[in-house]
């Protein structure tokens, strides 16, 4: 029982640190950011912080790698045979994480985020989200599909940056309708 108070408290500490990070990433680069500054900021003790992490970097890393995995993870739920019919309900989890984690993805994703790691989205998007379209269209010319592959790719990461600038007033539903829409029209470029 005593574990799992701990785990909770745990958990909250790494979610205030992470909402203290977002934050000051909103407003300065990585490289910018103290470990003094961010305690600070959420009213907590230095000590505190290194019981978690080694620095901010190592921090960013860590926050990286979970984001990375819970993509991951939304991806193996639902992918290769929601995409043959509709990538609607990938999209709708997407987007349904992305509202519940808006700080953060707006830090990491905007102008002070890290672009290695935007790339590794972008690449992990591409591994998973298109090679069922690219079974769907095995006939296409592969360069083709490649160029398509890039436009879909960039395109959506526009998309959700935009949605996420704009403070979000659409639904995630909406953004997921307005996604496929998009994404449906240029695979017809592959036809």
């Amino acid at each position: 029982m005593k574990e799992k108070k701990q785990d909770r408290r745990v958990r909250k500490t790494r979610h205030q640190l992470r909402q203290g990070l977002a934050k000051l990433m909103l407003q300065k680069s990585v490289k910018e950011i103290t470990v003094k500054e961010l305690t600070e900021l959420v009213d907590m003790n230095r000590g505190t912080f290194y019981l978690h992490y080694k620095d901010i970097y190592d921090m960013v890393e860590k926050i990286e790698m979970d984001i990375m995995e819970e993509f991951q993870q939304i991806f193996a739920a639902k992918l290769d045979h929601v995409m043959l019919e509709s990538p609607f309900p990938l999209f709708v989890e997407i987007y349904a994480y992305l509202a519940e984690n808006a700080d953060l993805c707006a830090a990491f994703l905007g102008k002070n985020g890290d672009m290695a790691f935007v790339e590794k989205m972008k690449a992990m998007v591409q591994g998973k989200c298109l090679h069922s379209l690219k079974t769907k269209y095995e006939n296409t010319d592969p360069n083709k599909f490649e160029w398509f592959s890039a436009f879909v790719v960039g395109g959506h990461l526009g998309l959700i940056q935009k949605w996420l600038d704009t403070g979000m007033r659409e639904e995630p539903e909406e953004m997921a309708a307005l996604a496929v829409e998009m994404v449906m029209s240029g695979a017809r470029f592959l036809e």
